[in-house]
């Protein structure tokens, strides 16, 4: 106010933009810092410009009314500009987490990407070294001099097919949505196996193997079925006392069958108990990772199936599987499956061999037109039509309507760039893995089926 003299209009000047910028500036538009801000410039800005309306004349009285109207705008506007501004720095922080939430995103989709690849590439790989090994196994089979080798090569070649069976789960690992296929098990040979394949390790422990069951067959996927005992009787061998008895058991209720599997071992305290019920693995150990139960517990879930465990009294744990009886699976009609194109299918072979492999009816011709001349002949309609064209070029679309009008099409795309479909209904990319070629079929039979039954 001192510098605010009637004789400097400059000095009054600078005093109200010194005392503006040190005051206003946390009013005005754009800025968050209200509250603090607001009461400063009220006790500064307030009396200066009443005291050049009050105390001074001409140019220092208009300066201070400018103030005051100043310093009411800013407040009347602080409020609506400074929830702008928060919104704009929400919205900029918000667009930073989405930006490192995608980029996250873009990894893991990358990693499972490598995964997949990496999965594949395991099974190729392990095909061949099991396929020498079914060599080596026929070879010592002929050259088998007693009974007890040849009956140890036929179980080391059930032990061979069971990692075949691991082998080619791996082609499903995506699809766990689907249900395991069922047939009707031998439960009496499916024993049989399993105690020929774990007295020996029982043995070496110095436990008792007993294996007790009146119940003929079940229905269920067998080699899920196999994999789940398999974790019960390796927990028993690895947590068995030495000089104990292990019991494989099966019982057959109205509703269910029961597998179980009692040790007499150390047992389990309450606390590994509930965490077993909760879907957790407690058993880690030297002896092992603990994942065997884990496993088996989705295992029986895919199978509408639950694993429960108990304590034995005085010592030991019981393991049990409850599976739900399930009708057999009636005998399905062979499929006819008609391809028209290629005759064989780079790194599978022959057309032929392969679906003739599978006992499905096939035929071959290399044109549409050959193709209604030989269904006319046959007086035959295909289950399924496989387009793999000569040149690689499309059909044209009235020859692929046609075809479709007489059975569902497959057309597979040689040297396409997306993955093979399952699920595809008309085009998909040629596999290179008779399995997975196997699996776009059946999908596109069963389409067909479920069409014809709506």
């Amino acid at each position: 106010m001192k510098l605010a003299s009637p004789t400097s209009e400059l000095q009054t000047f600078l005093a109200g933009l010194f005392l503006t910028s040190i005051t206003a500036g946390g009013v005005m538009a754009g800025t968050v810092y209200r509250p603090g801000y607001v009461a400063l410039a009220l006790a500064a800005l307030t009396p200066f410009g009443v005291y050049l309306i009050v105390s001074m004349e001409g140019v220092q009285r208009i300066y201070g009314s400018f103030i005051l109207l100043y310093l009411a705008f800013a407040l009347t506007t602080n409020k609506a500009a400074s929830q702008k501004t928060r919104d704009v720095i929400a919205a900029r922080i918000t667009s930073r987490k989405t930006a490192a939430a995608l980029e996250e995103y873009q990894h893991a989709a990358k990693a499972n990407r490598a995964t997949k690849r990496s999965v594949e590439a395991i099974r190729h790989d392990m095909a061949q070294p099991m396929k020498a090994l079914n060599n080596f196994l026929a070879e010592l089979d002929r050259q088998a001099t007693s009974q007890q080798q040849a009956i140890l090569v036929q179980q080391i070649r059930l032990a061979v097919a069971s990692q075949e069976t691991l082998i080619q789960e791996l082609s499903h690992v995506e699809r766990s949505n689907v249900r395991p296929e069922s047939t009707e098990i031998d439960v009496p040979a499916l024993l049989s196996q399993l105690e020929n394949e774990y007295r020996p390790q029982f043995k070496a422990t110095h436990c008792e193997f007993a294996v007790i069951s009146d119940t003929p067959s079940v229905t269920t996927n067998q080699a899920s079925l196999e994999r789940i005992l398999r974790n019960f009787l390796s927990n028993a061998v690895k947590y068995g006392t030495s000089g104990g008895k292990v019991t494989l058991s099966v019982q057959t209720t109205e509703a269910e069958s029961l597998w179980l599997v009692s040790d007499q071992g150390p047992g389990l305290t309450a606390e590994q108990l509930r965490d077993i019920r909760q879907g957790q693995s407690p058993l880690a150990s030297a002896a092992g990772n603990g994942l065997g139960i884990g496993i088996a517990q989705q295992l029986a879930q895919n199978l509408g199936g639950t694993v429960a465990v108990n304590a034995n009294i005085p010592q030991g744990a019981t393991f049990s599987l409850h599976l739900p009886h399930l009708d057999p699976p009636q005998p399905q009609e062979q499929a006819f499956v008609l391809c028209i194109g290629n005759d064989q299918v780079p790194g599978i072979g022959a057309w032929s061999d392969v679906i003739s492999s599978w006992v499905w009816k096939f035929a071959h011709v290399e044109t549409g037109t050959e193709a209604a001349q030989l269904l006319e002949v046959l007086g035959q309609i295909p289950d399924l039509i496989v387009l793999d064209p000569i040149n690689g070029k499309k059909p044209p679309k009235d020859e692929l309507d046609l075809l479709k009008q007489v059975a569902p099409v497959v057309y597979f795309r040689r040297n396409a760039s997306q993955p093979p479909c399952p699920m595809a209904t008309v085009s998909t990319r040629l596999p290179e893995d008779e399995t997975d070629l196997r699996n776009i079929l059946e999908s596109a039979l069963q389409n067909n089926a479920s069409s014809r039954a709506r």
